[in-house]
């Protein structure tokens, strides 16, 4: 894949929801260490002060905004669809991996990998309801869609360019099944998965909720039974 004339060789995009306690620091910290990268930030219709990086960054940033709250998977539809970069990476506003480990993504990439994802080494500070939801979670993958991921939830994984927009223009989910969604169709246009150990440094309070959790598993049989026009 040749980097067009002019075109950014990497896309960083970051949904945000109520971000404004990490989301500077998160844009600091991929500037300092990804100063040609395209950064492109989805505010999924904060009611905090998250739009202020707009101001604060300007040029060095893509911001978008949503005009409701829709979600992650709404969220990185829209920002893959405009996104630049020969590699498009995603991860979380609270960037709770290092840097080095979005590297890590993108040097993947570079070797050819068509999507690498990233595997948490541990989890840390969940609340009870996620410690029990996890297992359930990961035997109805399984068994829905022969899943044997042991991680699908975690918020970084990158793409070439080609399979990321292919995939996200095809998804349908709007909410935290994005990430199982990607890799269902994944596996339906026949592309690879790389996966990669992480740690968490950063333990933010998350932003998924029971009634998420609910959502989550209606749409899991949305995209078991959704018929995708996708080749």
């Amino acid at each position: 894949m040749n980097t067009k004339k002019g075109q950014k060789e990497l896309t960083i995009v970051i949904p945000a929801y109520q971000s404004e306690k990490t989301i500077k620091n998160t844009i600091l910290s991929l500037i300092k260490y990804f100063p040609q990268a395209e950064i492109i930030i989805i505010n999924d219709d904060s009611t905090d002060n998250t739009k202020e990086i707009k101001d604060i960054f300007q040029e060095q940033i893509v911001y978008l905004e949503n005009e409701t709250n829709k979600g992650k998977g709404y969220s990185l539809r829209k920002g893959f669809a405009q996104a630049q970069g020969k590699y498009i990476i995603f991860t979380d506003a609270d960037l709770p991996f290092k840097a080095q480990d979005i590297e890590r993504v993108f040097q993947k990439l570079k070797q050819g990998n068509a999507i690498v994802i990233a595997r948490r080494e541990e989890f840390y500070n969940d609340v009870f309801y996620k410690k029990l939801f996890r297992p359930f979670l990961y035997l109805i993958l399984y068994l829905l869609f022969g899943f044997k991921y042991l991680d699908t939830q975690c918020g970084l994984k990158g793409f070439n360019t080609q399979a990321g927009k292919k995939i996200l223009a095809a998804s349908i989910t709007n909410e935290f099944a994005i990430d199982i969604e990607i890799l269902y169709l994944a596996r339906k246009l026949n592309y690879p998965i790389t996966e990669i150990i992480v740690k968490q440094e950063l333990f933010s309070a998350s932003t998924f909720r029971l009634t998420h959790m609910l959502r989550m598993f209606t749409d899991l049989f949305k995209i078991k039974f959704h018929h995708y026009e996708i080749s």
